[in-house]
């Protein structure tokens, strides 16, 4: 399962409404960011590269894939 970092929690929730009308099941995950910071991605079973293209369409920016 690949990890895809975004901006904030807003846009993690914006993305896993989007990509769950593409049929795609995605988790919102919390994370840890080097440097004590936090951030917020999406936890997926597809095509991160393919996700992402995904999401580009409705204008929300993957940020890291892990």
């Amino acid at each position: 399962m690949a990890l895809i970092v975004l901006k904030s929690m807003t846009e993690a929730g914006k993305a896993r409404y989007h990509l769950e009308k593409f049929k795609i099941n995605a988790i919102v995950e919390k994370l840890t960011l080097p440097g004590g910071g936090c951030g917020y991605g999406v936890r997926v079973k597809e095509d991160p590269d393919k996700v992402c293209r995904q999401l580009s369409l409705v204008n929300i920016e993957c940020v890291e894939i892990r």
